[in-house]
């Protein structure tokens, strides 16, 4: 068909109009901007186009809504600590539409570092580096913080924020179980302080309890038998004096190591059993630190600096980030970095153990550095040196009515039993979830955990774990990670709402092909050595399932943008994924927005 030709195209006005605020010319077509409620036909309207009459297009309906409207969702985050305070602070600016419940079991916020209250307890990340982006703290007292001076961080955070809004506290989730029909996630939840119980439901289900919450006591047969005091590293009693008390600690992880010179000074004998040695080193940042990686206080000019000087501080805290993400060359397996460091961590253990031959072999690992999280302890190697210490390489094999019996028989009597042992590193909450098809997490789990991006597993769709397996749990300063899971959580949550999404589960072939890439990276990296780690489950040999098989930085990169040809995507409009587009209309014609908004878009403009 031949085009139009200029004298074919009808003349819809005499005259353009020069000036707005003079009244129209006539004959101009007017339009309006907007919905005109007369336009929709309805259900059974002839058309005055056969082709269209009869026509059901697969039962289709038009959604009487304009294109990339945000229907309204639920959440339910499990936990607040620093997970469960970073999504609320965050959705309440960045999403719309969406409502967000907070159940913790405790009775306040801060998570791990309202439990755990042992002696010593100090997180081995500095201080201006465990903090959030978005409230920077210039009062640090220390460079490396006391657990109570973290938990008063949070709680601030959430006192001075309004956060606590969202929380139920004393409110332990029971389980969870998705329902196809719905959509959504139905948990059955549990009120600790009246004992009844209730449902709730709703489309996301967050796990913001964190790897190291779940703690157990270690499986060791007759620990039901002993009579004396039997404690656990995170369920401090500190009700409890342990002056000239023996004492025995079941365990060399990160707690053992900081709850030992602690307590060493003012018990009557402290009995260390010590089935796998961990490198103990300087402190993280240490350029940073005082000499030799140690903590030290910050003095009043410094942090009335920090306040005062928001360029200086910001310097500052860069300086810090940026020491910390300088790490991964040193977790290569053969690198200079690696047997450089080892060799140097391996001369600095033996003076502080005074070159003591059985001590430096017990004490000193035979794996690479890294394998087992690397642990700063300042004093730990010196108070096991001390007149009232006796170290035993090996396990506690057996409880008594009044000690243990180590795996060489030996018995040691004590008053008191500390286990130092770790937490529950299976990446299955602690309340029962069931997925797609009635399967169940901890079964699909197992002993090997598989997941996407840390973050998303097969079968279960919606739910999302912050440090899920195969996450950044060794690479520093977990909260600005904590942000970067957010980002990734709130693309997924704004698409789901835009586009009529009903789940989203990532693909199983997907999942086995990151599982390939991530293992077969795994051989030149040192998490991957022969000791026995929560990196591996507790395992000495196996798969790594605790630790990203990359570095920090590219870690970020990858929490950028979501890969959608990753997912299964249902909709709610059956089956077709065009439901969004709606009546046809922009959001923008129905308020008051920008007509040409376009002209103001960045690619437009550069």
């Amino acid at each position: 068909m031949a085009p139009p030709q200029a004298e074919d195209i009808p003349v819809t006005a005499t005259a353009p109009n020069p000036r707005a605020d003079e009244p129209p010319a006539q004959n101009i077509v007017t339009t309006s901007f907007g919905i005109d409620p007369n336009s929709i036909p309805g259900p059974d309207e002839p058309h005055e186009n056969s082709w269209y009459n009869g026509r059901d297009f697969n039962g289709y309906r038009v959604n009487e809504q304009p294109a990339y409207t945000k229907r309204t969702i639920k959440m339910i985050i499990v936990g607040a600590g620093a997970t469960g305070l970073q999504i609320a602070y965050k959705a309440e600016r960045l999403l719309e539409n969406i409502e967000v419940v907070v159940y913790e079991k405790n009775n306040d916020v801060g998570g791990t570092w309202l439990e755990n209250r042992y002696p010593g307890c100090t997180c081995d990340i500095p201080s201006h580096s465990y903090q959030f982006p978005w409230a920077r703290n210039p009062e640090w007292s220390a460079f490396y913080s006391g657990s109570e001076e973290i938990w008063r961080y949070f709680k601030k955070i959430a006192v001075d924020y309004g956060l606590e809004k969202y929380v139920r506290f004393q409110h332990r989730v029971q389980s969870a179980i998705w329902d196809e029909e719905k959509g959504k996630y139905i948990v059955t939840v549990t009120d600790l302080a009246s004992g009844e119980t209730k449902v709730d439901e709703a489309e996301i289900l967050v796990n913001g309890g964190g790897i190291l919450n779940n703690w157990k006591y270690p499986n060791i047969p007759g620990i039901e038998s002993f009579k004396g005091k039997l404690m656990h590293s995170a369920a401090w009693d500190a009700a409890y004096d342990l002056t000239d008390k023996t004492v025995a600690v079941i365990g060399g992880g990160s707690s053992a190591v900081q709850i030992i010179p602690s307590i060493q000074p003012k018990v009557k004998h402290i009995t260390s059993f010590l089935r796998s040695p961990v490198w103990v080193t300087t402190g993280f940042g240490a350029k940073f630190a005082g000499p030799g990686g140690t903590n030290f206080k910050y003095s009043k000019e410094q942090i009335d600096e920090f306040r005062d000087d928001p360029e200086a501080f910001d310097k500052y805290c860069r300086g810090l980030e940026g020491e910390l993400n300088k790490r991964f060359t040193l977790m290569h397996l053969k690198s200079k970095d690696q047997l450089a460091s080892r060799e140097l961590m391996a001369g600095i253990m033996a003076d502080k153990l005074q070159h003591d031959p059985l001590l430096t072999k017990a004490m000193i690992p035979p794996f690479g550095l890294g394998c087992r999280r690397m642990t700063p302890g300042s004093g730990y190697l010196e108070s096991l040196k001390a007149e009232n210490a006796t170290v035993l390489n090996q396990g506690a094999a057996s409880f008594t009515e009044t000690g243990l019996v180590a795996a060489d028989g030996t018995k040691v009597d004590v008053d008191v039993v500390i286990c130092a042992t770790g937490f529950d590193t299976s990446f299955a909450p602690p309340f029962t979830l069931i997925g797609r098809n009635g399967v169940d997490l901890r079964q699909q789990f197992g002993g090997q955990p598989v997941g996407y991006m840390a973050i998303m597993t097969e079968n279960f769709p919606n739910y999302y774990m912050y440090l899920g397996p195969n996450g950044p749990a060794s690479h520093s300063s977990i909260l600005p990670i904590l942000e970067w899971h957010t980002r990734y959580l709130f693309q997924q949550i704004n698409k789901m709402q835009q586009e009529g999404i009903k789940a989203i589960e990532p693909k199983k072939e997907v999942i086995a092909e990151l599982y390939d890439h991530t293992h077969e990276l795994f051989k030149r990296l040192v998490w991957s050595s022969a000791c026995s780690s929560w990196f591996k489950n507790g395992k000495k040999e196996g798969p790594v399932t605790a630790v990203w098989a990359g570095s920090r930085l590219q870690w970020f990169e990858v929490m950028k943008e979501v890969r959608w040809e990753d997912f299964n995507l249902t909709y709610l409009n059956g089956k077709n994924r065009f439901g969004f587009l709606g009546n046809g209309y922009s959001k923008v014609e129905v308020g008051d927005g920008d007509p040409v908004w376009y002209f103001d878009d960045e690619f437009c403009r550069t």
